[in-house]
């Protein structure tokens, strides 16, 4: 019995229990997401400091040939404990805390470069050269939302916030099993009736975009105790297991057979979507298992709208589900959709356009698109004006 992608929807939500997050040394955690807004644990700079080598002095002893005392160093690191007097000065180093009395750092380049005595050359304003404590950002301001991508320039930020490790949402590990007598990998020659195995790479490679690892790839033949052992297999050492082909109802499509026969729990199969309409989930000891249709683009609108919320319900990262936006359509549609239906089409500039092919077979049109159109179940069809819903891809 086929139900609406919405009602696919609230049964993950329902059924599918998310995992714990992961707290991971800073070190591993470029390209992860935040789970948790950041804020600083202390000031930045936790101190005032100087901005380049020089001296620290008062503003008011400065001018054209002033001759000031030098009676002691602050050094990065290493700061001074004195006082600034009248027509005094500390040597500074860059980054360098800035003395009590000081308040401003001549570069030393305006300098004669004194040891005992320096000789100041320019007028300096109070505050000129000089980094205020708290000037990046104060204690406990928030400074990184979660959900934030890891890149080197957050990590940067979180560690100088003072965070050693992050909170993130789990990286989950994925296997990926295509089904059909008629697949072969890549590199093998092909005999006739045979194809190579592009649906497998693509929901690898595509599970990867979405943060999500594969430890487990697998080809199983039209044959229930193949698929049995694979998925068996499979579901040993996974958070989720994806299978493309044998869901359909013919004589071949084998994968909810299959599921019965090792006592998985049935979900759902078939969802009122095209294409995709036969896509099935199912739970065996605890592992979701996906099953999603042979056609190439049905097995990428399954991944897109059903796949992207299973693997959010998993790791609790809301961020990966689709990007709904509106557009308005370029150029047109003419098929009735008695389904909802997912159509290929390019975006740039809140314009779509439709592709020409839809093939639900076709490879080369799927890499040409950068978007779905998402099509209510009833529409006549699409006209150069209308305004849609789209989601990137």
């Amino acid at each position: 019995m086929k139900i609406s992608l919405e009602d696919a929807i609230g049964i993950i939500n329902s059924n599918i229990q998310s995992l714990p997050l992961e707290d991971i040394s800073i070190y591993d955690s470029m390209g992860r997401r935040l789970a948790e807004d950041i804020t600083a644990e202390v000031d930045n700079p936790p101190f005032d400091r100087s901005p380049y080598d020089g001296y620290a002095v008062r503003s008011e002893d400065t001018g054209r040939n002033i001759s000031l005392k030098v009676i002691g160093a602050s050094m990065a690191g290493n700061p001074c404990n004195l006082k600034i007097g009248r027509n005094e000065a500390v040597r500074i180093m860059t980054g360098g805390v800035i003395p009590e009395g000081a308040d401003c750092v001549v570069p030393q380049e305006n300098t004669d470069y004194g040891e005992e005595f320096v000789m100041i050359n320019g007028k300096f304003r109070p505050y000129d050269n000089y980094i205020k404590k708290g000037e990046d950002f104060c204690k406990d301001q928030l400074l990184i939302d979660a959900g934030t991508k890891i890149n080197s320039s957050v990590a940067a930020l979180a560690a100088s916030s003072g965070k050693s490790n992050l909170k993130v949402f789990r990286q989950l590990k994925a296997a990926v099993i295509s089904t059909g007598d008629e697949i072969v990998s890549p590199g093998q020659s092909l005999n006739k009736g045979q194809i190579y195995n592009a649906n497998l790479i693509y929901t690898v490679m595509r599970l990867e975009e979405l943060g999500v690892k594969t430890v487990f790839t697998a080809s199983a033949g039209d044959n229930i105790s193949d698929i049995e052992e694979k998925i068996k297999e499979a579901c040993e050492i996974s958070d989720f297991v994806v299978t493309t082909g044998g869901v359909s109802v013919g004589t071949k499509d084998l994968v909810p057979a299959s599921l019965n026969y090792i006592g998985a729990e049935l979900l759902f199969h078939g969802v009122d979507i095209k294409p995709g309409m036969p896509t099935l989930l199912a739970v065996y000891n605890t592992i979701p298992i996906l099953g999603l249709s042979g056609n190439p683009f049905a097995a990428a609108v399954g991944l897109e709208v059903i796949g992207r919320q299973l693997i959010s319900s998993l790791n609790g990262d809301k961020w990966l589900l689709p990007k709904r936006k509106e557009a308005v359509v370029k150029n047109g549609y003419d098929k009735f959709s008695k389904s909802r239906r997912f159509i290929k089409a390019v975006e740039a500039e809140g314009m779509v356009t439709v592709l020409d092919s839809q093939s639900n077979g076709s490879i080369r049109t799927t890499t040409q698109c950068n978007c779905y159109i998402d099509v209510a179940r009833g529409t006549e069809g699409l006209k150069l004006g209308d305004s849609v819903v789209i989601f990137d891809v």
